[in-house]
């Protein structure tokens, strides 16, 4: 239920926010493409299912197998971070764009 409830709430991000940008879309390029943007505000929320998932994986690991597979801080931390850098990447892509643009 839970993963349930964070999909519907990416999907309705990501519908609401193309919306409000197509409404308000400026004619002149900026170099940005909206649609990069959209999406990777709509797969924000994947980060909290996949720790979610790995919660639930490990429950049922420990209920039937009385194991951990891993300590459930350290697998957020290295999703976090993984996240991170991928935001990050986005991030200097867009940068470059628009200082490409901008010499232009």
């Amino acid at each position: 239920m839970p993963q349930l409830l964070l999909t519907l709430l990416a999907g309705a991000i990501t519908w609401g926010i193309a919306k409000l940008g197509a409404r308000f879309m400026q004619p002149e390029s900026t170099g940005i493409k909206p649609e990069r943007i959209i999406l990777l505000m709509g797969n924000m929320v994947t980060l909290p299912q996949i720790i979610l998932c790995f919660a639930m994986l490990d429950i049922f690991s420990y209920n039937s197998y009385q194991i951990h597979l891993l300590s459930l801080w350290v697998f957020a931390l290295i999703v976090m971070v993984v996240g991170g850098v991928i935001i990050g990447i986005f991030f200097l892509q867009a940068i470059r764009q628009v200082q490409r643009v901008s010499k232009e």
